[in-house]
């Protein structure tokens, strides 16, 4: 049995080949597919992520984590079993699967258990590897669902960024192309015309005294004219579209004798189909250096561009997604991305209700001049092609008055703009709760690459989406913790006032409410990061704050949070510090003050935290006979680590702690 899954030999050959196409293999390693791999480990927690393509006697690591090998046979590959499906690829413990239990990766070091695969798939099909995430234990359990979703996610990134690199060779290559057919063109124009026609690049002979150009059959397909010899210059210069780059704009030029290389544009043919142009020219003069003619050729090369623009639209996503936190501003923010890299006219995102067939468009991108659409809708009022989004089938319709679809509405999809339409649904959990739209008000050829794109960018609102819900939903939560916390902490301070209330000594009542306090402002802190952390800065103004005397104590420190435990740990120890200083420290004195300093020491597992408090201009410092609670506390130092140098001097009472700061960071 052949080790990769190998049914029918053509699959073998596509895979191959598009590996070749992609020109990726044994190249060196690129930071952008390594932040891919770091991101997966790291949200799937595994020791190892890789990006494996796979060939016929190897697996080649484009970028890995927590594995020093690049490549590794094929008889010792897991990813070779995930070609035959773009589904993931999920084994619980490799120990276990007849595929993979006598796998020498398995059976001996480092004898990994768990794998998890997400096939990097083509836009035709092709599945030439994976983006896998792999751990030394067993995982009974597999992925929770939002790590199998943003691995999947990862997975479509990494062909993204392969069909950047692609596409980016490809420009480079034309571009060398181009030069050379204009060096060619200055010698002998007339020869390489055919050349050129098999091409497919229309040429041109422009004559700059009449205006008519003599223009070849292919150009004309390219203009979208009838084939015939010559046209008067204006026909293909009213097509351009103003506000790019054009021929147009360049006629003030052309007497002068300056070469125009390299120019793009787009144009608008006379079915209102927007196709980008790429133009080579040169003049030809006359014996006085006059210019009589411009000689060059053009191209469509609206896929090269639409497809580059695809791949940046998708690399800027992410950027302009992480600093957002509403769902408005990242539908807005990826609508703009998703018309601009497909010349739409409209381009939006809205939240489905399916079962009352109701869509909530969010703010949309819409063309200058085109109308909003943000607002609730019912599928009906536009045709029945909900019943197709409902099994969750792509929706193209080319011409909404021709489509049996949209035809008895066309009018109402028309007054809108809207003539060719696109919807993509995306289900969460087995329900249809998101729709990608895409509208043009003119002819327009979508491909397979393209409505892959729109899907893409539907998976990632969603995703991005379902972060701002979860993290309202957090907030939410948290917020009543702490107000249950709250009702705790008082019901805890009535009873003890209750039960204390025949002691005598009122100052030790008085001194367990005050802990209770700090202990309740420290929770009212870490509350603002989820209850993962705080800064320190702000534990110490609020420990200090409360007592009256913040105005003389200076506060110095660099930028550092730290986890729960150290944060309550850290509110108590200076709520002490300040307590005694008020009562008999150098607080207690008009002319006193106090310094608190935190640094932190050493860098990585190393780091050492350091926090002092000092007081000057206060009664000779004297070290008490009797220890009390906070005596014992301060002694006890950060997090009960016991690193404390304490002094009582004439100048004032001061001591230091220390703590190791990956400790005062943990978040458990």
């Amino acid at each position: 049995m052949p080790p990769i899954p190998d049914r029918h030999h053509a699959e073998n050959q596509k895979r191959l080949d598009a590996l070749e196409a992609f020109d990726i293999l044994d190249t060196a390693p690129e930071p952008e597919f390594d932040d891919i791999v770091f991101v997966a480990s790291s949200v799937c927690h595994t020791p190892v992520a890789l990006i494996s393509l796979v060939e016929i006697d190897r697996q080649w690591f484009k970028a890995a984590v927590g594995l020093e090998s690049c490549e590794t046979p094929i008889d010792q590959s897991v990813c070779a079993h995930a070609l035959s499906s773009p589904q993931p690829l999920i084994i619980p413990d490799l120990t276990k699967d007849e595929r993979t239990r006598d796998n020498v990766l398995v059976t001996a070091p480092p004898g990994i258990r768990f794998y998890a695969g997400a096939p990097l798939v083509t836009a035709d099909g092709t599945i030439i590897g994976t983006l896998c995430v792999i751990d030394t234990v067993p995982r009974p359990e597999g992925l929770v669902p939002d790590q199998l979703k943003i691995l999947q996610a990862l997975s479509r990134q990494v062909v993204a960024l392969l069909e950047a690199r692609r596409i980016s060779s490809r420009k480079d290559e034309l571009f060398r192309r181009q030069k050379s057919i204009s060096s060619a063109m200055r010698s002998s124009v007339n020869k390489n015309m055919a050349a050129q026609e098999a091409g497919r690049i229309g040429t041109f002979d422009l004559d700059i005294a009449t205006s008519q150009m003599r223009v070849s059959p292919e150009f004309c397909r390219i203009f979208d004219v009838p084939i015939a010899e010559t046209y008067p210059a204006s026909t293909f210069e009213d097509m351009v579209i103003p506000d790019d780059q054009s021929v147009k704009t360049s006629a003030s030029t052309r007497m002068d004798g300056t070469a125009l290389l390299d120019v793009e544009y787009r144009i608008s043919t006379k079915h209102r189909s927007v196709r980008w142009i790429s133009r080579h020219a040169a003049f030809t003069t006359d014996a006085d250096g006059k210019p009589t003619a411009l000689r060059g050729t053009v191209q469509d090369v609206t896929a090269e561009k639409r497809a580059s623009a695809r791949a940046q639209a998708l690399l800027d996503l992410g950027d302009r997604l992480r600093n957002l936190d509403d769902i408005e501003s990242m539908a807005i923010a990826a609508a703009d991305l998703m018309a601009k890299a497909l010349d739409a006219t409209r381009a939006g995102f809205g939240l489905v209700d399916a079962g009352n067939e109701t869509v909530s468009v969010q703010p949309e991108w819409q063309a200058p001049g085109i109308a909003s659409l943000a607002g609730i809708h019912s599928f009906r009022d536009y045709g029945n092609f909900i019943d197709d989004l409902k099994l969750g089938d792509t929706v193209i319709i080319e011409d909404v008055s021709s489509d049996p679809r949209t035809s008895d509405h066309a009018r109402a999809l028309l007054d809108l703009d809207i003539r060719v339409l696109v919807n993509v649904p995306i289900f969460d959990h087995g329900h249809f709760s998101l729709v990608v739209f895409v509208h043009h008000n003119h002819p327009y050829d979508w491909s397979n690459e393209e409505l892959a794109f729109v899907r893409s960018f539907g998976d990632r609102i969603q995703l991005a989406i379902a972060r701002v819900r979860a993290d309202a939903e957090q907030d939410i939560l948290n917020r009543e913790i702490n107000h249950r916390l709250k009702n705790t902490f008082a019901m805890i301070q009535a009873i003890a006032t209750q039960t204390l209330k025949p002691v005598a000594e009122r100052e030790h009542v008085e001194n367990f409410e005050r802990r209770l306090h700090a202990l309740s402002r420290a929770h009212d802190i870490l509350l603002q990061d989820n209850w993962l952390s705080a800064n320190v800065h702000d534990l110490v103004v609020k420990a200090i704050e409360s007592l009256g005397v913040i105005d003389r104590v200076t506060i110095a420190g660099p930028k550092t949070a730290v986890g729960p435990k150290g944060s309550l740990s850290i509110s108590l120890l200076l709520h002490e510090l300040a307590t005694n200083a008020v009562k008999y420290g150098s607080l207690s004195a008009e002319s006193g003050a106090a310094y608190v300093a935190w640094t932190i020491e050493g860098r990585g597992e190393q780091a050492t935290f350091h926090l002092s408090w000092r007081e000057e201009g206060g009664p000779t410092a004297f070290e008490p006979t009797k220890k009390g609670f906070g005596s014992k506390l301060i002694k006890m130092g950060l997090i009960g680590s016991g690193g404390t140098e304490t002094s009582y001097s004439p100048d004032g009472y001061s001591v230091k702690m220390s703590a190791s700061l990956s400790q005062m960071q943990r978040s458990d």
